[in-house]
């Protein structure tokens, strides 16, 4: 049985702490309410999310999905702890697969860790996050260009692939603009 709530919800300390109060207006967006999800549910559970993803079984692709519409913090940091740790490559991997859905404009220093990292599929995984951010229209072009240059450095064959697609993406975009 999954966890059911308890108490109220105190929506003006809620609306505080996550700065839905702004000389003294009261303001909302999806930013602001994905802030209040990740307060609700709690860092541990937003952390044991990432873990169950990670590891697999029943329920792990919810947990993704889950974390890929609140873009929490606490699991873009999370993941990219992982990635930084003596883990096994497996679960590094899986940390910056999932990373590349949970991601928004706050991991854009980290992508450049993931394109230099030895690991050809943590460099493609990166690479991902990037191409997800552009996609989503998450981050500008203009602000990641320089790891649009970074990445077609590189001498991953599968990278510089995936460069040229997102590359090819983008023009036919900014044409139609």
């Amino acid at each position: 049985m999954y966890l059911k709530m308890k108490n109220k919800i105190n929506w003006r300390q809620l609306a505080e702490d996550v700065g839905s109060f702004e000389n003294g207006q009261e303001h909302g967006s999806n930013t602001l309410a994905q802030k209040a999800i990740e307060n609700l549910i709690g860092e541990e559970a937003i952390r044991d999310a990432v873990d169950y993803y990670i590891n697999g079984g029943p329920g792990s692709e919810l947990a993704r999905f889950v974390i890929w519409q609140i873009h929490p913090i606490s699991a873009m940091q999370y993941c990219y702890e992982i990635y930084k740790s003596e883990r096994d490559i497996e679960e590094k991997r899986s940390a910056v697969e999932l990373l590349r859905v949970a991601a928004d404009h706050r991991v854009v220093p980290w992508i450049k860790d993931f394109l230099s990292d030895p690991d050809k599929s943590i460099q493609l995984w990166g690479f991902g996050i990037l191409d997800q951010l552009l996609w989503s229209e998450l981050v500008d072009e203009e602000e990641v260009s320089w790891l649009l240059e970074l990445a077609e450095r590189s001498t991953n064959e599968h990278l510089l692939e995936r460069v040229d697609f997102v590359k090819g993406f983008l023009k036919q975009r900014n044409e139609h603009e």
